[in-house]
């Protein structure tokens, strides 16, 4: 009888975890999403300025996310991500809009792979 306690209380531990890792994700995800909206409408107008300072506050959020996202998730994804905010940093430098827009448009896509690959559905689970 006690270990199937032990059991059980192991079984719940495990699946408690997997839902806060889950949600912390997938709130990280839709701020960056949100923060990299805000970049976008930015260079869009060709406001650089404010760009370049929406663009810090979202590599400030990343960073402070970056630490518990590498023990969560797989190293190859974070270093693109981290590749193309250096990318993006330097075309809002020279304030090349095409390039700019295009860098946006991979770190969205980076954000909702991570998103989609994180919910529980059976697709993920086989």
């Amino acid at each position: 009888m006690r270990t199937l306690i032990t059991i059980i209380i192991i079984v719940i531990i495990l699946l408690g975890g997997s839902f806060a890792s889950y949600r912390y994700v997938q709130s990280s995800t839709q701020t960056m999403g949100a923060l990299l909206g805000s970049v976008e409408d930015s260079i869009t107008v060709q406001k650089w300025e404010g760009a370049q300072e929406e663009l810090n506050t979202a590599q400030q959020n990343w960073n402070n996310d970056n630490t518990w996202w590498s023990i969560l998730l797989d190293h190859q994804v974070i270093d693109n991500i981290d590749i193309n905010m250096k990318r993006l940093k330097k075309y809002i430098g020279v304030h090349d809009v095409s390039q700019s827009l295009g860098e946006i448009t991979v770190l969205k896509l980076l954000f909702e792979h991570i998103y989609d690959t994180e919910l529980f559905t059976l697709k993920n689970i086989f």
